[in-house]
């Protein structure tokens, strides 16, 4: 304390300002409570074809389970062609290049076709439907330039040719063509057709009907396409929903922009600014930031964050029915579960459960179980189901983060002064040249602040943590007490693994604050230093475990810095053998699994029995403990301190290197910001408790394994 007197005050000050911080998210995640479901149109008809009853009937059904709406995609030329109705789409390539193609329409197309007004990518839409005529005709006049369409008229035939170039053109991958002997031919690719087919026509009032006669809101789902939209199309879709009578809550975009981009946004805002409509963030399938699409982080902006977390239900969980030896839908329930309780999600996309890749469940019984499950289980976290809530924007005041940042420099500072000799002087200059850089970093590169502190935050206190519990082995190590009480023992490794958990967690709390701005919380900004931060630890692990107890150190041999040289030296020009090899290949391959498994980007995955357990937990608990944490990183380090009591190296060693895993799963559980921050501070108590109670039995069945390995050997028990 008298060394590192005025750094530890800083990092005081800054965990204070940290903690206030902290406590202020967590005000503001707990006031998003609501949670809304909408159900896909197209799903449903799809369930009701294969059911006894009708999409009024579903639909009612859903209304009395507490969904409130249905997203209803607008029509397009693909949706009507899907809907078996009488029209043909075909690409103006495709068409000149047909045998006798001109028997297939009428003269004033064929010689319009024959003409140099036309390309390539053209696209010809073909109807004898009056019906169906009208109303793409009605559509295209009130949404798109008409200069880019073309109609013809003639003996009952409708034919439209739209105007397209080649970036509206889909191709076939690329194919080989080969001769008889197997040999590469040609390459070739085909032009199959134009993104044109899914042009907006509009809702279809019908379709309309039918919801709203179910007691349920539609929820319509624009469609832009860049190249064809203006302010004409953004106009005639906002008059859409006036004469439909439609109020949407919720604004969800389909294609790759938001309605209006890249000219007319400023409508698609000012009506939602007008109306209350919140903007919804499809979250992506590796359930990481969301869905791109052009100008969507720029409207939120502007709408000052009036926007939603969406899960949409993939079809890999639509067939998760029967799954894990469940009964019926309990994994799916479970995934919905997650989505809402861990990743801020407030509006459910909800598609009904599957068999396989065709047959639905239609057995009503099984959704009421599922969503009467899902209320309760929600209702334990004080959420209940309604208009989708939002969080209030919360912006990190710039002196915050600057205090909070000196707090990790002095963080820093304590940890170098752990591997080299510091003077007041070197140690002090240190610590202002930090504190100037990070007020300096907060002010010129902001964005980049937030992550390099957090970071930093997140490598340096797991070292911290490990720098505590090594110099506390070494005391134990060094005791001269040749029968440690093994009572005595457990309490003590208690108390280190909650005092080192407690450093970790400063790291955690950092992290946490630092980064509570609402772009992270929406996950519109990520914290991309993850994996580093689990690495670098362990590395510095290695490092502080040299410090205390050395490499093939000379007896009475005395260290000239805190940094051994001599010792790194031994380890680096040490002859390898075999055994090494084998060692450190299976230390990367664990390491390997350790890294992967942090994310949803890779293919190794939980066993079906992790999985199992996992749920358990998940049913029984507020929130489930991390399976690292509590079954191997957090009872190793009881496991560390009863190995360096007895002077057990080996053991010592191999248990704190599982120890810093756990330590820097801490961090990593706060570092997933779009979890609820009570429910990472829930899930690693949880962690710490199951931890103590594991780690007192894993040392008690320790103690009786070496007492029998003596009783083998004969030797003389003491204690």
């Amino acid at each position: 304390m008298k060394k590192n007197g005025i750094i530890l005050i800083i990092l005081m000050i800054g965990l204070v300002v940290s903690s206030l911080t902290a406590f202020e998210r967590i005000s503001i995640e707990g006031q998003n409570k609501t949670v809304d479901i909408t159900v896909d149109y197209l799903e449903i008809e799809k369930l009701a074809k294969q059911s006894d009853h009708d999409m009024k009937w579903w639909f009612s059904q859903f209304k009395d389970m507490g969904i409130r709406s249905v997203a209803l995609n607008e029509e397009s030329f693909e949706t009507l062609l899907e809907e078996k109705k009488p029209i043909r789409l075909e690409i103006v390539g495709n068409i000149l290049g047909a045998l006798n193609w001109q028997e297939k329409y009428p003269k004033s197309v064929v010689d319009y076709l024959n003409s140099t007004d036309v390309d390539d990518y053209d696209m010809v839409v073909t109807t004898n439907d009056q019906g169906l005529y009208q109303f793409i005709k009605s559509a295209l006049d009130d949404r798109y330039d008409p200069k880019k369409i073309k109609l013809f008229s003639e003996d009952n035939t409708y034919v439209f040719v739209l105007d397209g170039d080649i970036k509206d053109a889909l191709f076939t991958q690329k194919r080989t063509l080969i001769d008889q002997e197997s040999k590469p031919y040609k390459e070739e690719t085909l032009l199959f057709g134009s993104q044109l087919m899914r042009l907006s026509l509009g809702l279809d009032p019908e379709k309309v009907n039918i919801v709203k006669a179910s007691g349920l809101e539609v929820l319509p789902r624009p469609y832009n396409y860049q190249s064809w939209s203006g302010k004409d199309y953004v106009k005639a879709v906002l008059a859409d929903y006036e004469r439909l009578g439609l109020n949407p809550k919720y604004m969800i975009f389909g294609g790759k922009q938001v309605l209006g981009y890249p000219g007319a946004v400023g409508m698609t805002e000012s009506y939602m600014k007008k109306n209350d409509v919140k903007l919804g963030l499809i979250e992506s399938t590796v359930q990481r930031e969301h869905i791109k699409q052009d100008g969507l982080e720029e409207l939120a902006r502007s709408l000052d964050y009036n926007s939603v977390r969406i899960f949409s239900v993939p079809p890999y969980i639509q067939k998760r029915f029967k799954f894990y030896n469940y009964e019926g839908a309990e994994e799916i329930e479970n995934t919905l579960y997650r989505a809402i309780t861990e990743r801020n999600i407030r509006l459910i996309y909800f598609r009904p459960f599957m068999k396989d890749d065709r047959v639905y469940i239609t057995d009503i019984k099984e959704y009421e179980k599922t969503f009467d499950s899902l209320k309760a289980r929600i209702a334990e976290h004080g959420m209940t189901l309604g208009q989708a809530s939002v969080m209030t924007p919360n912006r990190l005041n710039i002196w915050k983060k600057i205090t909070i940042g000196w707090g990790i420099a002095a963080g820093v500072v304590l940890l170098i002064s752990n591997f080299i000799v510091l003077n007041n002087k070197f140690k002090y200059g240190l610590l202002s040249i930090g504190m100037i850089g990070v007020t300096g970093m907060c002010y010129v590169l902001p964005s980049w602040a937030d992550k390099i502190l957090a970071l930093t935050a997140a490598v340096v206190f797991p070292s911290l943590s490990m720098v505590y519990l090594f110099k506390r082995c070494r005391q134990y190590f060094d005791n001269k007490d040749k029968n440690p009480d093994l009572l005595r023992g457990l309490l003590i490794g208690i108390k280190d693994l909650i005092l080192t958990s407690a450093i970790s967690f400063m790291g955690a709390l950092f992290v946490g604050s630092t980064l509570s701005d609402i772009e992270y919380l929406l996950e519109m900004d990520i914290f991309r230093g993850v994996k580093v931060a689990q690495l670098l630890p362990i590395v510095v692990f290695g490092l502080i475990y040299i410090i205390y107890f050395g490499y093939k150190r000379k007896p009475g041999e005395k260290m000239k810095s805190q940094l051994p040289i001599a010792d790194i030296k031994r380890l680096l020009f040490d002859d390898i053998k075999i055994i090494y090899v084998v060692a450190g290949a299976i230390v990367l391959a664990a390491g390997y699994i350790y890294i992967a498994r942090t994310g949803h980007e890779t293919n190794i995955q939980p066993s079906t029995f992790e999985m199992i357990t996992r749920n358990l937990l998940e049913v029984k608990l507020l929130a489930r403990p991390r399976t690292k944490e509590f079954l191997i990183a957090f009872p190793a380090i009881i496991v560390a301190v009863y190995a360096a009591r007895h002077r057990y190296r080996t053991i010592m060693f191999l248990a704190g290197l599982a120890g810093i895993i756990g330590q820097t799963s801490i961090v990593n559980t706060f570092s997933h910001l779009r979890t609820p921050m009570y429910l990472s501070v829930i899930r690693t108590i949880y962690a710490l408790g199951f931890g103590i109670l594991l780690g007192v039995g894993y040392v008690v069945v320790l103690e009786i394994g070496i007492r029998l390995l003596r009783l083998v050997r004969g030797e003389k028990l003491h204690g």
